[in-house]
């Protein structure tokens, strides 16, 4: 109880002035929420913001391919990054060599990202030449909606995949070789080991880095948009641009408050339930 409060104690400061940043512009988005502003005549509307947004076709399909997005990121990079981890933990040269390389992609700003797999897709970049041979020609992804999907995916797949093995290996070079030992005198099989003796120990690093990539992924915007635009037609347009849409290009800041706001909650509730079922309701503060 005595290091709970002490931990909490420490945090204190941080949580303070992040509260701060993170209150001082949510009060200026709930007062948009509510009216027209910036326009010629500004009208209060209460919740008509709110209401016109749930029959809006563009936004709740946003809202289900962001989620679907970060639902197929999260479930490749978190195995993935924890299978390497797993398999370059021993150290010598060759593995420090791959480490180097696995984990370079996340020093990349995300418009660098998207530069670089916008070059590479093209019919004339290597990712273009290896995929129409495979596909006979017909790669395409500035005009095939699954084309552009899987184009997306895996581009995050090489960009974030380093940050969750970073993560993953350095937990599973923290993990306490006792409880593997015991296992192992007692006949437990590879997967109980990995199960009982060793999994306990990675929860909160997974949770941790899980956590990191679901915002993320809920908040990508620079990659898609420089790589696909939204496109073809809108089949990767995600909340993220569609706030843009309307709250840059299209000006109508009081709904782009609005879809802001509610995209705010769904991934404040989503990060909540994910850490609950993770860490069991217990939380990463012990």
């Amino acid at each position: 109880m005595a290091s709970r409060k002490l931990l909490i104690g420490l945090l204190l400061p941080a949580i303070l002035v992040t509260g701060f940043a993170g209150i001082t512009p949510m009060i200026a988005l709930l007062n948009y929420c509510v009216q027209t502003p910036f326009e010629l005549r500004t009208t209060f509307v209460g919740l008509g913001h709110f209401r016109a947004m749930f029959h809006d076709y563009r936004f709740t399909d946003a809202v289900f391919r962001s989620l679907a997005f970060a639902a197929i990121a999260l479930a490749i990079e978190i195995p993935l990054g924890l299978g390497l981890a797993y398999l370059l933990r021993k150290p010598g040269v060759i593995n420090s060599i791959i480490t180097a390389l696995i984990a370079l992609p996340t020093l990349f700003p995300p418009v660098t990202i998207g530069m670089m797999w916008l070059l590479m897709a093209r019919k004339n970049g290597p990712l273009g030449m290896v995929m129409d041979f495979f596909l006979s020609g017909m790669f395409d992804p500035f005009r095939n909606a699954t084309h552009a999907w899987g184009t997306i995916i895996l581009m995050d797949v090489w960009h974030w995949t380093g940050l969750t093995f970073l993560v993953s290996l350095a937990a599973v070079s923290a993990v306490d070789e006792s409880y593997i030992i015991s296992a192992r005198t007692e006949g437990a099989t590879r997967w109980q080991i990995f199960r009982y003796a060793e999994f306990p120990q990675l929860v909160f690093p997974l949770t941790f880095v899980s956590l990191l990539r679901l915002i993320d992924a809920l908040k990508i915007f620079d990659e898609v948009y420089v790589l696909t635009g939204g496109g073809p037609g809108l089949s990767t347009e995600f909340i993220t641009q569609y706030i843009r849409t309307t709250g840059i290009e299209q000006w109508i800041i009081g709904y782009a408050s609005a879809t802001s706001l509610v995209f705010n909650f769904i991934v404040l509730i989503l990060s909540w339930l994910m850490l609950m079922i993770l860490t069991g309701g217990r939380g990463l503060i012990e």
